[in-house]
């Protein structure tokens, strides 16, 4: 079966194509967000929809669509490439223009959305937990990019492909001052005397959608949440540790490169995974 996808409010079947000069491609000048979908039905749209505006807002770049045209169009994609569990992913641009890094005409940015198959990491995987390994490139944590989901990756790429040549599963970067950030694509949680630790926003780290879901969980239902500015000697003696996103959802952690051993997961990892599945399958926040 050819696969649909939208390209600029178009359905197409087959193979979609943007042009060759398109900045997406010659610049990594665009925003892109990766939503989940579960039931036919997109999980946390609102969420990842407000976190694309905000990054539209600091780069200068128009949204060319609205809320209600996203939700329908991954209700038809649905439809259309027969999954009922996948994963979104809407892209927009700045479009074709001039060449150079000048914004100035380019006019009609290009947006596209496309669904896939997605099947999340098995529960031997889970047992197992994820390897993380410290990342040598320090973090700028006032780079302007940091809170913004950037089709310029490259040294997210490099980054994760140190860590799997090393044998982890994700990498941990620090801030230049030395703090716990985050992944490659996750957020990073550790838990001590039952209370949660998490990195503060102001650490150079993207503002996860499935990272404030988690959260709110966890003080909703009486877990204290610290956010702050935390070394990795704070992650030493953990109890217990994992990454979110949104389609890792909650994955327990094993070991962090000389620095943390545990047996995952951990109690509290395993309420709060039951909490943000009861969270899906209600479907009830937006």
């Amino acid at each position: 079966m050819k696969e649909t996808t939208i390209v600029d409010g178009e359905y197409r079947t087959g193979n979609a194509k943007v042009s060759i000069d398109d900045r997406g491609f010659t610049l990594g000048d665009g925003l892109f967000e990766t939503i989940p979908v579960y039931g036919g039905k997109p999980f946390l749209l609102g969420r990842h929809l407000n976190r694309l505006e905000a990054g539209a807002l600091a780069t200068d770049i128009h949204l060319p669509f609205d809320s209600e045209e996203i939700t329908k169009g991954i209700a038809r994609l649905c439809d259309d490439n027969g999954i009922v569990r996948g994963v979104a992913r809407l892209t927009v641009t700045r479009g074709a223009g001039p060449r150079g890094y000048g914004v100035k005409g380019c006019d009609n940015h290009t947006w596209t959305l496309t669904l896939r198959p997605y099947s999340h990491p098995s529960d031997e995987k889970r047992r197992e937990g994820y390897k993380l390994a410290i990342s040598a490139i320090r973090k700028n944590r006032l780079a302007p990019l940091n809170a913004i989901k950037s089709t310029s990756a490259l040294d997210k790429v490099l980054t994760l492909n140190k860590a799997r040549k090393s044998g982890a599963d994700e990498s941990l970067a620090l801030t230049m001052e030395g703090y716990i950030s985050s992944g490659v694509s996750v957020n990073i949680f550790w838990v001590k005397d039952e209370n949660l630790y998490t990195p503060s926003l102001d650490c150079g780290i993207l503002p996860g959608v499935t990272r404030q879901a988690v959260v709110e969980l966890a003080e909703r239902n009486g877990i204290k949440v610290l956010q702050g500015k935390f070394e990795t000697g704070e992650i030493r003696n953990a109890d217990e540790m994992f990454v979110t996103n949104s389609l890792l959802e909650i994955m327990p952690v094993s070991s962090v490169e000389s620095v943390f051993e545990g047996k995952p997961p951990g109690s509290v990892t395993l309420e709060l995974s039951r909490f943000y599945n009861e969270l899906i399958s209600g479907q009830n926040i937006s």
